[in-house]
């Protein structure tokens, strides 16, 4: 019996493969599959590009056996040649991702999500074969929380260079939501370490830092709520449940962003909690 994760990886497969086929004429004879990969898909037009599928899991390091039914993560693509894979990114269905790319490219794949420390793969050798489809290693994001190895012995030096690579990547991706969520994160698992809260402070003064938080407001990110948001969620939808809304009603802001801000709207308030005997 197949387990469902594969029953479930197969299947967004299929789809994609299927997408892959859509418009193609069937050939007249078997071909060899150099011909295959150059053979047009009807009379006049150009030959089709090959294609391969590029599919995998993502979880986060907190998931015991499945991820959360609100899961979704931002995974973007990059061909190592500079060329543009299209999609460049696309959110995952639940753990499951898949990417349709060109055989014969070596890709990376970058994954984000709140609130996780964002993980960036190896660059991946696509098989040179027309729609095979390829299995990454499945992906596990560390949750951001004051006992991961990060804050081992409190080293802000070590710290502060993670924060600056996990900047490039939001600069990269163009994922400045997630990070600047995930920065109040860090904020809140820093309050045991000194030395990485002031290089957490130190990093928002920086043009940098600057940079990623005005790209974030220009998504619609109310960036001056994310740290009560992260840290006093309840008192938050108690005073701005409007603003909240609004954040998780944004088509353009991360999933899981949007999430933080609807957990924060539905949990219930102090006054509705059974008080303990």
């Amino acid at each position: 019996m197949r387990s469902p994760h594969i029953v479930a990886v197969a299947a967004v497969v299929a789809v994609v493969l299927v997408g892959c086929r859509s418009g193609e004429a069937p050939p007249a004879a078997p071909a060899a599959p150099e011909a295959a990969s150059d053979r047009a898909d009807g009379p006049g037009t150009a030959p089709a590009e090959p294609t391969a599928v590029l599919y995998g899991r993502v979880l986060g390091s907190d998931h015991q056996n499945a991820a959360p039914s609100d899961w979704q993560v931002r995974v973007t693509a990059e061909y190592e040649d500079g060329t543009d894979v299209a999609p460049r990114d696309r959110d995952s269905t639940g753990e499951l991702f898949a990417f349709k790319v060109v055989p014969g490219k070596r890709v990376r794949l970058y994954f984000e999500a709140v609130p996780y420390q964002a993980s960036v793969t190896e660059f991946v050798d696509v098989t040179d074969e027309r729609r095979y489809a390829s299995r990454v290693p499945d992906i596990v994001m560390d949750r951001i929380r004051w006992t991961m190895a990060l804050f081992a012995n409190g080293n802000g030096e070590a710290f502060g260079r993670n924060l600056e690579a996990q900047a490039a990547v939001a600069e990269q991706t163009g994922s400045a939501d997630i990070f600047r969520a995930n920065l109040e994160f860090y904020r809140k698992a820093s309050a045991r370490f000194p030395d990485c809260l002031r290089r957490l402070q130190a990093f928002e003064r920086t043009p940098r830092g600057v940079a990623l938080t005005q790209q974030a407001e220009a998504r619609g990110v109310p960036v001056s709520l994310l740290e009560g948001l992260v840290q006093r969620p309840a008192e938050v939808a108690t005073t701005e449940p409007d603003a909240l809304r609004a954040l998780a009603a944004n088509p353009r802001v991360a999933q899981t962003l949007r999430n933080e801000a609807r957990r924060a709207l539905d949990a219930p308030t102090p006054e509705a909690r059974t008080p303990r005997r």
